[in-house]
C-alpha cells in the first residue's frame, strides 16, 4: 500500500509541475478522472498499460514514476 501512495504522489507531483489538472491528464490518457484520483491517492491497482499512458502524457518514462 505504501508503494501505491508513493506512485500516486509522484504522478501528482509531475502533473502539478507541468500545470496539468486531473481532468486534463484523464483526457490525455483516456482514463476516468475518478480512476486517476484513486491512483493518485494510492487506492487503486495500476496496470502497466495505464502507467505507460500516464508516463507518455507527462512526457516522462515509466521508471520515473516508480523510482521511489
Amino acid at each position: 500500500m505504501r508503494e501505491k501512495r508513493k506512485l500516486g504522489s509522484r504522478i501528482r507531483e509531475l502533473r502539478g509541475e507541468q500545470g496539468i489538472s486531473q481532468r486534463q491528464l484523464a483526457l490525455m490518457t483516456g482514463i476516468s478522472r475518478s480512476y486517476l484520483w484513486k491512483i493518485e491517492t494510492g487506492a487503486a491497482d495500476v496496470g502497466v498499460d495505464v502507467l505507460i499512458c500516464i508516463a507518455h502524457a507527462l512526457d516522462t518514462q515509466v521508471r520515473e514514476l516508480i523510482e521511489f
